[in-house]
Formats: C-alpha cells, structure tokens, sequence
C-alpha cells in the first residue's frame, strides 16, 4: 500500500501523460505562490517533454492553502478549468509568468485581473474542488507548496527536486 492517496479524478485534478508512463508524479502546487513559480518554470519544458514524450504521467492539484501571502494565487486556483485540462495547462503557464502582476492586486481586484488578463472564468466547482484538494492535503500531511510526490517520497522545501531527477 503507497503511503499517499489521492483521489485523481478529472473532476478535482488535471491529469496529463500517458496511463503507462514509466514515471508518475503528484504535484500540489498554488498559482500565487513564487516557490511554486520558480519550480514550475524551472522545470515546465522538461514536464512537456517527457510526458510528450510517454515518459510521464503528473497529476495536478491545486491547494488554497491558509496563508495571506497566498490569498491572491487561492482566488486564481478558482479559475483552472478542469473541464478543459489543456486550457488549464495554458492558463497554469501563462499565469506563472505574469505572477508578480497576480500577486500585485488588490484581492478584490484578483476576478477582474484573472478575466481581463487570461480570458479565464471562475470554475463552478471551485468550491468543492478546492474542499476535496484540502481534505486530502490534510490527509497525507502535506505541508508546503510546492510539493512533488513520486512513489512514496515527498518533495518539497530543501528536498524538492527536477523533472530530470524525478525521471532518472
């Protein structure tokens, strides 16, 4: 029995690669978070490449975790489209570049920016999704974004790791 478990239905993660995937990773993550910025730019190609590739299968989710400094990237979690996972792919990239821009608004000002700026609407499961994401979080004792889990190991902080390590 793995040490993690997560429900991965496309209903509250977005799932990419292919189902035989030598390599499968978790990736828990915020969208105003700069750790989860640096680590997703930093590795994004490798990530496109390898699952373009069969390589690998990632499983993303988004936390809203309780942190003022994450409010702004807790409304832009809202906005991932789990309906249409290569929009939300978009989305994820495009909003990691302009992350500064993102986490200079006013959080009242967040829905607007998001609409105006991405051509993003609010998920009308956000609620639910962001309830489920919480409670497993919660569960498997996560503790920080960004977090990446292969197998058993848990990354993150110090220990987090490249695409290219998590591959080998």
């Amino acid at each position: 029995m793995t040490k993690f478990n997560f429900d991965y239905s496309d209903d509250a993660t977005l799932n990419y690669g292919n189902q035989d995937a030598k390599t499968e990773l978790t990736l828990i993550l915020n969208l105003g978070c700069p750790d989860t910025r640096d680590w997703f730019n930093a590795n994004k190609d490798d990530l496109e490449a390898a699952i373009d590739d069969g390589k690998l299968k990632i499983h993303v989710k988004f936390w809203n975790k309780d942190k003022e400094d994450l409010a702004n990237g807790n409304v832009a979690n809202g906005y991932v489209d789990y309906d249409d996972p290569k929009a939300a792919w978009k989305f994820i990239v495009a909003d990691f570049e302009n992350q500064d821009e993102l986490d200079a608004q006013n959080l009242a000002d967040v829905p607007a920016y998001l609409a105006d700026k991405f051509g993003v609407k609010q998920f009308a499961d956000r609620e639910t999704v962001a309830a489920k994401t919480l409670a497993e979080v919660e569960a498997n004792d996560i503790v920080s974004v960004p977090t990446v889990i292969k197998g058993d190991e848990a990354y993150f902080d110090d220990s987090l790791k490249t695409v290219t390590e998590l591959l080998g």
